[in-house]
């Protein structure tokens, strides 16, 4: 009895230092780390800051965790991340990211000033580009005599760069400034976004640089500019007078600069900088056109409208995508269906709401969010050019990947008929360009990846993941092949036929 109550006391200590380890921080704790059980703007802020800081603190609220290489998708906004494969320190850290939602320190600060200007200002770049960037669009906040900044030349929203040596090339970091000597950062994998003092990020040399977004009248649409706010990329880019590379050369953009989007179109598909594409912009302070794989953001922009009437320009020379209801006419379903700016029930805003099931045309169509609605769960949506908006496919009549539909990113060909979607599993897997491991690498997914497939056939047998399987399946959207290792699913996939296009080998 004497030694039942002394093992029911150790058990009871045991539990007591485990709850204990359990509960949130407490104030005291957190003082004594530099960490702040609160987020939000310390001081004056410009409105476009203050969006920016409350995205932040939204995220710091609900605990979003940081991943690596999570938030640089096709759009802002949590996405999976991947194994950093740069050291066994890395593969380490980051073993279970690829199966977590979230942000890294770049991933963060682009979605935190995309929600405080509206459109994808700092595009998928990483901390270190994002700093080089820094020009016309935003600027570098300078200290006396133009060297680095103390904190006291901070303002809220500012993003503020760090690096072992203080140099640029030493970059490795970015945090969002709050005012009073705070930051909130994404900072380590699988562990929340906090708010820390400043101090405790920049000692020993660490802080590079600081640079301020557009807020207010010095970065207002100049007068008779029309369209949204963009941001170029790349250096000696071509801006044109029709949508096709062949038509006269208006201007050439020496490098990343803001530019003025009138309304987007289908034009020559053209490949560059590793991208196929066949969207280009009209720029109204240009006074032409550029293709969209020169613009930050996904390829087709969803805050741009789609051109039509005097604004659609058909000179879009050989090899042209078509007009705004490329893609064909489709049908809705069901009834107060939602169309949005982005392809996202959380993001984006509703644009129009179908009564009943209405005819459209689609232009393209992406994987995006993942929505379960009228017991079906998918994550393609579908681009309506007439609505300017997307509509998840579950309220599209036919597959859940559409046949005969490209995709928005401008990979590949259109789906085949009797296409069917599927996930892959795994970080960095290979799409070859045929069924065999020392065919040309396509592409790598960088995680689990939604993706069509429109046949599989029995080819080289592979050995990986501690599985053994010779069935490879073809994915349209990427014109190769994979293994079926990596499909989540049967080691044959069901339903899915055996290839027999004598195209397909």
């Amino acid at each position: 009895m004497r030694t039942l109550r002394r093992g029911a006391g150790l058990v009871a200590m045991m539990v007591t230092a485990l709850l204990l380890a359990l509960l949130p921080t407490t104030a005291a704790q957190a003082a004594a780390t530099g960490e702040q059980n609160w987020c939000g703007v310390q001081g004056i802020a410009s409105p476009e800051a203050r969006r920016a800081v409350e995205a932040a603190c939204a995220e710091w609220r609900a605990r979003t965790v940081y991943t690596w290489g999570g938030g640089h998708g096709p759009a802002p906004g949590q996405s999976y991340g991947s194994v950093d494969w740069s050291s066994l320190e890395g593969i380490r850290e980051t073993r279970l990211d690829p199966q977590t939602r979230g942000f890294d320190c770049s991933g963060f600060a682009r979605w935190a000033w995309y929600k405080g200007v509206g459109h994808d200002i700092l595009g998928g770049s990483t901390a270190e580009d994002m700093f080089r960037a820094a020009g016309r669009t935003y600027k570098q906040v300078n200290g006396v005599g133009g060297g680095k900044p103390a904190v006291s030349d901070m303002e809220p929203g500012d993003l503020v760069f760090t690096g072992v040596g203080g140099t640029v090339d030493s970059i490795t970091h970015v945090m969002l400034y709050l005012g009073d000597g705070y930051v909130v950062e994404a900072h380590q994998s699988q562990l929340p976004i906090r708010v820390i003092d400043i101090a405790q990020r920049i000692s020993n040399n660490r802080l590079v640089g600081v640079t301020r977004m557009p807020q207010g009248s010095p970065f207002t649409e100049p007068t008779g500019y029309d369209g949204t706010l963009q941001v170029t990329w790349g250096t000696d880019v071509a801006v044109r007078q029709h949508p096709n590379r062949s038509a006269a050369l208006v201007t050439r953009l020496s490098g990343p600069d803001i530019v003025y989007a009138k309304c987007q179109q289908r034009g020559e598909r053209i490949s560059a900088e590793g991208y196929t594409n066949d969207a280009w912009t009209y720029l109204s302070n240009r006074g032409g056109w550029i293709s969209n794989i020169f613009l930050r953001g996904p390829a087709w922009l969803p805050e741009v409208p789609t051109c039509s009437g005097s604004d659609y320009d058909a000179q879009i020379g050989s090899g042209g995508g078509g007009n705004a209801t490329q893609g064909g006419t489709h049908s809705t379903w069901g009834t107060g269906v939602a169309i949005r700016s982005q392809p996202s029930s959380v993001d984006g805003t509703t644009v129009a709401r179908l009564a009943g099931p209405t005819s459209v045309a689609v232009s393209c169509q992406m994987h995006a969010q993942t929505v379960t609605s009228e017991g079906y769960t998918n994550d393609a949506w579908s681009y309506l050019p007439q609505y300017g908006g997307w509509i998840t496919n579950i309220y599209m009549q036919g597959d859940a990947w559409l046949a005969g539909v490209p995709a928005c990113d401008g990979r590949g060909t259109a789906t085949p008929v009797g296409a069917h979607a599927y996930s892959t599993w795994g970080t960095g897997v290979t799409i070859r360009s045929s069924p065999s491991v020392g065919a040309g690498v396509v592409t790598r997914l960088s995680g689990p990846t939604g993706v069509a497939v429109s046949c599989q056939k029995h080819a080289e047998t592979v050995t990986a993941e501690g599985y053994t399987n010779d069935a490879w399946s073809y994915l349209p959207e990427y014109q190769g092949w994979v293994s079926n290792i990596y499909m989540q699913g049967d080691a044959w996939l069901i339903g899915v036929p055996n290839c027999v296009n004598p195209r397909v080998v």
